[in-house]
């Protein structure tokens, strides 16, 4: 005979499965992950707007202020990992090392007062993009990352 204390028992082991399956989840974040992929195209953006070949000319007030724009999305991204990194600080570590590229790109175009050669740019944008490549990498190496 089922007793209410075997179906307590039931539903309490039930629910230790099923809460104890948490302890076994990857830390994985689908924001986390759509962060690096918008920073990413903010970044290569920079350089297929201000390298020679563009449709732009130099304008150092348009370089500063999609700069200045780019680095609150970065922030909002740091932000956002440091609020989801627990003890590995992983998430906010790659944000921080993409942000300080961004900016040291965007250092260099304002200080040159020129755009970037295609050359120069081409070289760049490999680098730039396999960085991105190993956070985004990173972010899908997660256990059970879809």
């Amino acid at each position: 005979m089922i007793t209410k204390a075997k179906v307590v028992v039931f539903s309490m082991c039930i629910a230790l499965l099923l809460n104890g399956c948490a302890l076994f989840t990857s830390h994985y974040d689908a924001t986390r992950h759509e962060n690096f992929t918008k920073l990413k195209a903010v970044h290569v953006k920079l350089l297929e707007n201000w390298s020679e070949g563009s449709q732009k000319v130099w304008n150092k007030s348009e370089v500063r202020s999609y700069c200045d724009e780019a680095d609150l999305k970065f922030r909002e991204a740091y932000e956002f990992a440091k609020s989801k990194d627990n003890n590995d600080k992983t998430g906010q570590r790659a944000v921080k090392i993409l942000w300080d590229e961004f900016n040291d790109n965007c250092k260099l175009l304002l200080k040159k007062e020129k755009l970037f050669s295609k050359t120069f740019k081409d070289e760049l944008l490999s680098e730039i993009e396999r960085n991105y490549g190993y956070a985004i990498s990173g972010e899908l190496s997660r256990v059970s990352a879809p």
